[in-house]
């Protein structure tokens, strides 16, 4: 079994052309789950902790909410970037379905981090902070998601840009909602 590395989290946020060129081949399929999971985990828990703090719910939600975000990053997730990889096997890709899985799922590297982070200023500083750590988080998905797409698309930009945009705003609408329940 492989050692989970940290590095993988910040080399695709930070560089993720080269991570995607140099990584992903390697790294297991299930680590980009932990990864996605994990990062949505977080930021689910941000949210209901926000809405604990302002009185708009109690904290059987919080640890419900986070738990939401867990199975959204772990199973959501996964699904998009399935759903991508067949959009591009039309298109004659040569990705496989493990490597199309584990680019979107590591895309949300930086929310994984800013995760963290959002989680230390809400407990610390008790900051509401899933509008400014989490779905700062989920944009930084977008350069790193935009690169796995073009890759899956023989490098056309414009459908990666397009199905880029779709995914972000169907997770950012779903977020939304499943927040106001």
């Amino acid at each position: 079994m492989k050692k989970l590395k940290l590095g993988i989290v910040l080399s695709m946020m930070i560089s993720p052309k080269k991570t995607l060129q140099d990584t992903i081949d390697t790294t297991n399929w299930y680590y980009s789950l932990i990864v996605s999971g994990l990062a949505f985990g977080l930021f689910f828990l941000q949210t209901g902790l926000d809405l604990f703090k302002t009185g708009q719910k109690n904290f059987i939600s919080v640890i419900i909410t986070a738990l939401i975000g867990l199975g959204y990053g772990i199973f959501v997730i996964p699904l998009l970037g399935i759903l991508i990889w067949l959009i591009f096997k039309v298109f004659k890709s040569n990705k496989s379905i493990t490597w199309a899985i584990s680019t979107i799922c590591l895309s949300y590297s930086g929310a994984l981090i800013y995760g963290l982070v959002g989680l230390v200023f809400s407990l610390v500083l008790k900051w509401n902070t899933a509008i400014a750590f989490g779905v700062t988080g989920i944009l930084w998905a977008i350069r790193p998601m935009v690169l796995s797409i073009k890759e899956m698309s023989n490098d056309k930009l414009a459908p990666s840009i397009i199905i880029t945009t779709l995914v972000c705003v169907f997770v950012l609408v779903s977020w939304s909602f499943i927040g106001q329940i």
